[in-house]
């Protein structure tokens, strides 16, 4: 067998391996990844949102509180 033969040969059980490997990890059922998917994306968005309501309701009493300050300020002066 000459080096080429050799090579050939090894190439084809690497891709045969490889085909085998692949074949294993392929999802048997893509609707159970798709459920999984949007359950996943659903309570993201839920953490993101509640995420964002919240530092609103923070912005919105630091200005309050923050104008209050400044217009006590203004009247001590």
């Amino acid at each position: 067998m000459n080096a080429n033969q050799e090579f050939n040969a090894q190439s084809s059980l690497l891709l045969a391996e490889r085909k085998k490997l692949d074949d294993q990890h392929v999802i048997p059922n893509p609707s159970l990844a798709a459920d999984g998917f949007n359950s996943w994306w659903q309570k993201t968005f839920a953490q993101h949102t509640a995420m964002a309501a919240e530092a609103s309701a923070l912005m919105r009493t630091h200005r309050r509180v923050s104008s209050a300050n400044q217009a006590r300020d203004g009247q001590a002066r």
